[in-house]
């Protein structure tokens, strides 16, 4: 593996998302941080996340599909740098929507963000890599490029000439010592597909579940910044991608695959159809509802939860070091018809009460507020709530974050929070609590279905 210490390294679009995670990674070793966006306010605020971490960052506002801003990037850095170590090709452009229903202006943006982007790039600084006799390309393509999903087909086709790009030129440059990476990430839950449309349920639901199925930046991140270090040519960054890969190698699966995604993720079920499907669901759920309240009569549930820990003061709230911390609350819902409705604003929200120590601050202080069991569109459970102690108001928010099935263990024992000065809005506390698997047992007892009433 090879060392990054104290390399320069640019990143595109790099002010949010995977090329921020991938940023924080190669601060661990000292590098010199150039991020470059479109957005010169996202930029600022991705300088500053990591310039607390001790980072050296420079920031420059370019259009990637601009080469003229490319060219003059290239300009300057290598004469304020005299050199680029690593180039990584991030910032992408999606789209989804039927090919025939893909105008020509959307292929050319597409193709200038996702294609003579990266490519701009390359010729930028690809001659004063050679001329320097190392260097190191990072080209991010997409597992698109193996699934080529019908609706997904101008992002797929040119994700997949990139890749195919890529792959080529790590062969050709080894002669000059230059390495190249192709990476091609899985779906990532960042702001890349928020903007994403969908005229039929297939893609409406692949976007409602994103969050289940999909990884984090930051894990994203970590994985290629070892995949420059051990210098690798591809990084297949999900083993998903290798059931998209070597799929085309069965032709009978491959097609009845295809037809499947056809027949869920094209227009065959347009807007209305799918719209029409959707409200029959939302009141088949009304349904329900209404049936268990009638029968049960405002069935309401609650549990006691105690998750110990410690916490540090920070902002010179308090004595340095460590302190306990714990809280004992009482959690549920009045009303578990309404709570299981996800078409319902109080979808999994519980209310909760109970009380809260702090080392240093509170012992045993009653505090009220809310659990909200975000599974589906953050993978967190998020504790707020309020308590008071001398006449100064608080807030403590905390979360157990990254809930995936194959991480349930931890992911619902650890979690992170945050003490708040209500009025100053500042945080005066950090700490990190767990639930004890010893008190499972206790914890399942503690489950009453009952008309909910709250009492620590």
């Amino acid at each position: 593996m090879k060392s990054l210490k104290g390399k320069t390294v640019l990143i595109t679009g790099g002010a949010r998302g995977l090329g921020l995670n991938m940023a924080g990674e190669f601060v661990k070793d000292n590098s010199i941080i150039i991020l470059t966006d479109i957005s010169p306010d996202a930029l600022r605020e991705g300088k500053e996340v990591l310039e607390t971490r001790g980072a050296e960052v420079h920031t420059y506002v370019v259009d990637v599909t601009n080469r003229k801003e490319v060219d003059k990037l290239a300009k300057d850095l290598l004469k304020k740098f005299g050199y680029i170590d690593i180039l990584i090709n991030n910032a992408g452009y999606g789209h989804h929507q039927d090919l025939e229903d893909t105008d020509l202006g959307t292929w050319e943006k597409l193709m200038d963000v996702n294609f003579w982007g990266p490519l701009y790039h390359i010729y930028a600084f690809l001659p004063s890599m050679k001329e320097h006799g190392e260097g190191h390309i990072v080209n991010v393509s997409s597992g698109q490029a193996f699934f080529r999903m019908p609706s997904w087909g101008a992002y797929s086709s040119i994700k997949n000439g990139i890749g195919t790009a890529s792959e080529i030129l790590r062969y050709e440059l080894e002669k000059y010592n230059i390495k190249v990476t192709t990476v091609y990430p899985y779906m990532i839950n960042t702001g890349f597909y928020d903007d994403v449309e969908s005229d039929s349920i297939g893609g409406k639901l692949s976007m409602l579940f994103l969050p289940l199925y999909s990884q984090t930046p930051d894990k994203v991140g970590k994985i290629v910044y070892n995949a420059v270090k051990k210098e690798k040519s591809v990084e297949m960054v999900n083993p998903l991608n290798y059931v998209g890969k070597y799929l085309h190698f069965f032709p009978v699966a491959s097609t009845i695959s295809n037809k499947i995604l056809a027949a869920t993720m094209t227009k065959r079920n347009p807007m209305k159809k799918s719209k029409g499907i959707m409200k029959l669901v939302e009141n088949s759920f009304n349904k329900i509802e209404t049936a268990i309240e009638k029968t049960a009569g405002g069935l309401g549930f609650n549990m006691e939860e105690l998750m110990i820990g410690d916490h540090e003061f920070v902002n010179d709230s308090g004595e340095k070091g460590k302190f306990p911390f714990q809280f004992k609350v009482v959690w549920g819902t009045k009303n578990l018809a309404k709570w299981g409705n996800p078409f319902k604003s109080d979808f999994m929200v519980n209310d909760l009460e109970g009380t809260i120590t702090i080392g240093g601050l509170a012992e045993e202080v009653p505090c009220k507020g809310k659990l909200e069991l975000r599974y589906f569109d953050a993978q967190k459970i998020v504790y707020t709530f309020d308590f008071e102690v001398d006449g100064t108001a608080y807030q403590y928010v905390g979360e157990k974050r990254n809930i995936y099935p194959w991480n349930l263990p931890y992911s619902h024992t650890t979690c992170f929070g945050e003490v708040i000065e209500k009025d100053s809005g500042k945080v005066i506390s950090k700490s990190i609590t767990h639930f004890r698997m010893s008190d499972m047992p206790e914890f399942v007892k503690s489950l009453k279905f009952e008309k909910a009433k709250l009492t620590a």
